[in-house]
């Protein structure tokens, strides 16, 4: 019961955030945007039969990036860069926990490709884009960021768990959007691509708990 009522007040809250946006309702956003994950957090604690370092790692994964939320509502540069050392540490925690559950095969080499593929493409693009405008200084904090969500993304591979490979995947698209709507190209919709991919990435990341997974 206590679940089903979770993840209707995780909806609630998530789609509340994209009107918040859309309004630009400055107390809503700053209730809903980081609200949302802690309720999400919430969901993830009544997990059971679960490891209790995998449990843990979530959590924690789940309140850094809360605290990352709340960061990155604030303007400047400087705000930009401690957000983003919040969800890198996220990012970090989550590793920690797909870890605890890798079953490692020699085809998961083959998984690094697109990963790689991926990440050089994104990257490159970025490189142009912050030399261009004048954003070079946080150019290394971005390099450092994107090397740690591709590595979260093999770990979750090698995890075996489909859910989890599914949330990595979509966090990456999610801070992609951003940041290519950042430094790239804007784009009309881009905020509400960035929090919809985000959210359904941490949704199904505290997902990846259950044995189904």
């Amino acid at each position: 019961m206590y679940r089903n009522l979770l993840i209707a007040a995780i909806i609630v809250s998530g789609v509340g955030y994209l009107f918040a946006m859309a309004g630009e309702q400055t107390v809503l956003r700053w209730i809903l945007k980081p609200g949302t994950i802690l309720l999400i957090m919430g969901l993830a604690g009544l997990t059971r039969n679960v490891s209790k370092a995998y449990k843990t790692c979530i959590i924690v994964g789940l309140f850094l990036s809360a605290i990352g939320d709340s960061l990155l509502l604030l303007p400047g540069k400087q705000w930009f860069a401690a957000g983003l050392f919040a969800f890198l540490a996220a990012h970090l925690v989550y590793i920690m926990a797909f870890i605890t559950k890798w079953k490692f095969s020699s085809v998961h080499w083959l998984s690094l490709i697109p990963i790689a593929v991926y990440s050089y493409f994104l990257l490159r693009k970025l490189q142009e884009g912050m030399y261009t405008s004048g954003n070079s200084g946080l150019w290394m904090p971005v390099l450092i960021y994107v090397i740690v969500i591709s590595i979260m993304i093999w770990s979750a591979v090698i995890s075996r768990s489909r859910i989890a490979v599914a949330g990595a995947v979509l966090f990456f698209l999610s801070d992609s959007l951003l940041a290519w709507n950042m430094f790239v190209a804007p784009l009309a919709w881009a905020k509400y691509g960035v929090m919809i991919t985000y959210y359904s990435a941490q949704f199904l990341i505290a997902l990846s708990m259950e044995k189904k997974s």
